[in-house]
């Protein structure tokens, strides 16, 4: 007997971002002229995946308490928080220069994040398979998602 498993990098975090880059845009502008700080939630979960993906992109992080960190992206200052330990990020973003490209680097953290978090569940099941499950096959779609065929013996 076979089964099929699909990792999906986008639907691993959530399945669509909290808020839309358009919406993010307007946000921002407004901040921006009354010159005060905008809170944009976030689909990152995972406060350790989030400080990897925002080292790997270069982006200097400051621990300020467990579920609180600052970083300096572009012109803007950010702050990553949350509520609760299972709960989404938000960001408190302030000190906002040029928007769209903000926008833009937000996207690619984004983008970055949901491939640690695939790459993070990938590795996971592939050391957890139980021993009766072998893997038959291996398959890297074109949108970058899994798809990963076991047997059970």
């Amino acid at each position: 007997m076979s089964a099929s498993a699909i990792l999906l990098p986008m639907a691993i975090s959530m399945i669509a971002a909290a808020l839309t880059p358009s919406k993010a845009k307007k946000q921002l502008a407004e901040a921006q002229q009354q010159q005060g700080t905008v809170c944009l939630e976030t689909n990152f979960n995972d406060a350790s995946l989030l400080q990897k993906t925002l080292q790997e992109h270069g982006v200097p992080v400051v621990q300020e308490a467990e579920d609180c960190f600052v970083t300096q992206l572009d012109d803007a200052m950010i702050v990553f928080r949350r509520a609760s330990a299972d709960g989404p990020f938000v960001m408190d973003i302030g000190e906002v220069g040029d928007i769209q490209c903000l926008i833009d680097e937000l996207d690619c953290i984004e983008t970055e994040y949901n491939g640690n978090v695939q790459t993070y569940t990938y590795e996971r099941v592939m050391n957890n398979l139980p021993e009766d499950m072998v893997v038959e096959s291996e398959e890297v779609l074109e949108d970058n998602s899994i798809v990963l065929t076991l047997t059970v013996e």
